[in-house]
């Protein structure tokens, strides 16, 4: 029979604090489980062949003989509280609670596929202290967690009751879905009822593969790679191919017309490439400044993906991934105007709990954070500052005509933006001054569109992280906000200075970082070490007031050790440029900071370069790839920028112009990574406003490449890609294909110095 697509529920893999520290803080570190939805997805699927499995093949085959359950895991919530283990060689799984969910006990299994028109047998042996029900089922992990097939209501006691099902896998293959027990609340029963329940013998064999579509090898990215949407006139203008050493030219041709225009000289250098595709080199073709669309050719190799020589070739990107922060709204309605098939009412309007009291506020507003529906001060501090960044260093970010509901209204809409963002800060700032961390439900939602996410809202505890980045860019709010809006201009300042009150209370204090409460599962963005938050606010409130006393605090902060960089888990290099730049421009401060930030930052970009000059997709993380690599390529041409700002080396200019170049195709896998431009750009986003319309919003960057396969679809699916080829288009690979805010931001800062 067909499988119904019914609630069901997974746990998603977490990326370990010191491995994401370590790639200088680029992503959340945990995308925690997904919570259940009755709406539908298919997988994208790999092309496929027919006929591909062997009668009898077996895909899974555990007993638990070994003593071990490799391969296993667990997920609890909404109340359910259990453990797992093995015991005279069969799986136990010893529950305290049931709590009030199907899937608020669960045990699960990966790593193993399913191909669409296999029958397969389902087999295991189970028994229970105590009578009871449970559900079983194969579902997709990812998207809407619909089951392919699944069983309910199965009667289970303290006599071994072997299970046995023949099935037909009707839905699209599946190189990684997820065989779950959901052994929480149902038949009656729910909270806490000790008991133990065993699995064994867990088996499933394919009975017929004559009819099954199984998926072929991933299509090898194109050779030779372009930025896909184009380059300016007077740019320069490089490509990558492989190195070849029979082949030495290359020509430029009309893509409509095939007329050649352009021939060159590839150059020489072999360029060793980390991520396992093979020596590659250059092409420059910086002298054609002819307006047009073009593609290059090399002999032996496919043409490249067609690009434009252009003025204002940038222009549309740029104003979308400006207007992907304005689709991400919350607390308002997004007309059909402003968000095309992407319209909804106001979501998230109700009032949210304290955590730990029964205590409401109103938290409406501000961005969604990602592929869900939190909210975060620590990412969206990120975020607002990049924009502040753009605005306060190109005329270009000052347009009014971004098409958002502000647009026209006399104030850039870049400001307009980040205001919405800073209204909803000031809303979580407690009366002590500390900011709330974060505000979500206690699960993410499933693919649902905001409005549909109804659970109820939680505002989780203080944090020392997100009270240093909430002082340090309500610091800079004033100052850039005064001219426009006085008073709201002032109401910045007085809380960022509430806020630096909280931290010089309790910052020392605090060692271990924000961590969920046991409720919680959403994004944690853990931090260990406020210190980078703290500096950050001490000098952007000096460089707004000019009291010497949060100098003091700077200078401190900054002799006692702290972390660059521009993620949300590493922030010192804003105080540390904005400083420098003070200083630059005739500032009166401390020279001694000022000579200890140049030497940091110099140590950091001479580094840099060195790698640079050697790689042939213009990047620093050799073959480390990690979680939100992406938005380190794009935070790394911002830093690049800065360094062009404060010491003039010609060197970091090219480099930061090189990340848009890498970005927009000019990468292993060849892709264009924002959605909707380029011709080879993400198509199935983990994104749950896209998944649910079934189109990728447009003006989204995506992760990128994550060499250390942090999702069973990524597992499955790149199993021995090194570097930037662990990417995947598919909406269950989260690690790789879902985006956020602040991984936006830095690009719409670099595309802001383009236009």
């Amino acid at each position: 029979m067909k499988a119904k697509k019914i609630l069901s529920i997974g746990l998603v893999t977490a990326l370990t604090t010191s491995m994401l520290l370590a790639a200088g803080g680029c992503n959340r570190v945990v995308t925690p489980p997904e919570y259940p939805s009755e709406t539908g997805s298919e997988t994208p699927s790999e092309p496929e062949k027919k006929g591909g499995l062997e009668d009898g093949s077996v895909v899974i085959d555990d007993n638990f003989d070994d003593g071990k359950y490799a391969g296993w895991g667990t997920y609890s919530a909404s109340g359910g509280s259990f453990k797992i283990g093995v015991e005279e060689g069969e799986l136990f799984v010893d529950i305290a609670s049931l709590g009030s969910l199907e899937y608020s006990v669960q045990v699960f299994k990966d790593g193993y596929p399913l191909s669409e028109g296999a029958v397969y047998t389902m087999e295991f042996d189970i028994r229970s202290d105590i009578e009871r029900t449970l559900e079983w089922r194969h579902q997709i992990n990812g998207g809407d967690y619909h089951a392919y097939y699944m069983e309910k209501d199965v009667a289970i006691g303290p006599e071994t009751k072997h299970i046995s099902v023949d099935w037909t896998m009707e839905d699209s293959s599946d190189p990684a879905p997820r065989l779950c027990f959901n052994l929480g609340a149902q038949g009656g029963l729910e909270g806490e009822l000790p008991h133990k329940v065993y699995i064994d013998n867990v088996k499933l064999t394919v009975k017929d593969g004559s009819n099954a579509l199984v998926p072929e090898e991933l299509e090898p990215p194109v050779a030779i790679k372009v930025n896909q949407i184009g380059y300016l006139p007077d740019s320069e203008k490089v490509f990558t191919a492989p190195y070849d050493e029979n082949v030495s030219e290359f020509t430029v041709k009309d893509a409509s017309t095939g007329e050649v225009v352009y021939t060159g000289t590839l150059k020489g250098e072999r360029l060793h490439s980390y991520s396992g595709d093979g020596s590659q080199r250059h092409g420059d073709f910086s002298d054609l400044r002819e307006p047009g669309t073009y593609v290059i050719s090399i002999e032996g190799y496919e043409d490249s993906y067609p690009f434009t020589i252009g003025e204002n070739i940038y222009a549309d990107v740029y104003k979308a991934t400006v207007k992907m922060l304005t689709l991400q709204r919350c607390g308002t309605k997004v007309d059909k105007e402003t968000g095309g098939v992407f319209l909804h009412r106001p979501c998230h309007m109700g009032e949210a709990v304290i955590y730990g009291t029964e205590t409401k506020i109103d938290v409406s507003g501000g961005w969604h954070d990602a592929g869900d529906y939190g909210r975060y001060v620590v990412a969206g501090a990120k975020t607002v500052k990049d924009l502040f960044l753009a605005y306060t260093e190109n005329e270009a970010a000052t347009g009014d005509d971004f098409g958002i509901p502000e647009s026209g209204n006399g104030v850039p809409d870049i400001l307009d933006e980040a205001r919405w963002e800073l209204e909803f800060f000031l809303k979580m700032q407690a009366d002590n001054g500390g900011v709330y961390h974060k505000v979500t439900c206690e699960n993410f939602p499933g693919v649902v569109m905001p409005p549909d996410e109804i659970e109820q809202l939680v505002v989780c505890p203080i944090s020392t992280t997100a009270t240093g980045d909430f002082a340090a860019v309500m610091a800079e709010a004033y100052v850039i906000y005064k001219a426009i809006d006085a008073d709201f201009a002032n109401q910045c300042l007085e809380a960022s200075k509430k806020a630096f009150a909280y931290m010089e209370k309790y910052a020392a204090a605090d060692t271990e970082g924000f961590k969920n409460p046991e409720e919680i599962a959403t994004g944690e963005y853990p931090d260990a070490s406020n210190k980078d938050e703290f500096l950050w606010a001490a000098v952007e409130l000096f460089l707004a007031t000019g009291d010497n006393q949060y100098l003091q605090k700077a200078i401190e902060i900054e002799e006692s050790g702290y972390s660059l960089g521009l993620g949300w888990a590493s922030m010192g290099t804003y105080p540390a440029y904005d400083y420098l730049l003070y200083m630059k421009n005739g500032g009166e401060g401390s020279d001694r900071l000022q000579l200890n930030f140049m030497n940091r930052l110099n140590k950091l970009g001479k580094n840099d370069l060195n790698v640079l000059e050697k790689d042939p997709y213009f990047v620093s993380l050799k073959d480390n790839y990690y979680w939100g690599s992406n938005m380190g390529i794009a935070d790394n041409g911002i830093f690049y920028h800065m360094m062009y700002n404060l010491t003039g080396e010609e060197q970091y200019e090219r480099y930061s112009k090189r990340a848009i170049d890498n970005l927009f195709g000019i990468n292993p896998a060849g892709y264009c990574y924002v959605t909707g431009f380029g011709t080879h750009s993400p198509k199935h986003p983990h994104h749950r406003p896209s998944q649910k319309m079934g189109e990728a919003m447009p003006g989204m960057l995506v992760g990128g490449p994550d060499c250390y396969l942090e999702d069973p679809y990524a597992k499955a699916v790149l199993a021995g890609k090194r570097g930037g080829l662990c990417y995947i288009d598919n909406d269950s690979s989260y690690s790789t294909n879902e985006v956020t805010i602040y991984w936006n931001s830095p690009l719409i800062y670099l595309l802001s110095l383009q236009q």
